[in-house]
């Protein structure tokens, strides 16, 4: 069947609710470390209403579902992804040692995609809670993009 759809979905903020696990510094950029220091706290995520939608297009034939993350991905958080949100047909995450922007990371993964003959015709649209991750994206690949407002678009 051909692929119709291409819905690529940020996943903190916009699929999955992490404030628990959450802070800023200055209000201004993630605390990373923070983050990172926490991960083993993701199984106590929990969904966003766009999770619906999310789910529904999982179950379409003729849709393709990515998560673009700038999350590192471990093992909790891995288990919540196969245990409550479900796996999407591709996944791009930050591998540990990865400092690029997050705009930067998911353009690079998602480049070889709308290269392929399959995704050629496609409707892409973009789900992201960081307006600059989504001007960036949505400019280099002249896609829909929709703004997901969150506390966690830093």
């Amino acid at each position: 069947m051909a692929i119709k759809r291409v819905q690529v979905y940020d996943m903190d903020g916009t699929l999955v609710c992490s404030l628990h696990r959450y802070r800023t510094i200055d209000n201004v950029r993630i605390d990373l470390q923070h983050w990172r220091d926490n991960s083993h706290l993701a199984m106590g995520d929990s969904l966003l209403p766009l999770a619906e939608q999310y789910k529904r297009d999982l179950q379409d034939e003729e849709t393709f579902v990515i998560i673009a993350t700038a999350r590192v991905m471990g093992t909790a958080d891995w288990q919540f992804v196969r245990d409550v949100l479900g796996m999407p047909d591709y996944f791009i995450s930050r591998k540990p040692d990865d400092s690029r922007s997050g705009g930067l990371l998911k353009i690079k993964g998602l480049q070889k995609f709308f290269n392929l003959k399959p995704f050629a015709n496609a409707e892409v649209t973009f789900y992201e809670d960081n307006v600059q991750y989504l001007k960036a994206v949505c400019d280099h690949f002249k896609i829909r993009g929709v703004y997901v407002p969150s506390a966690q678009g830093h």
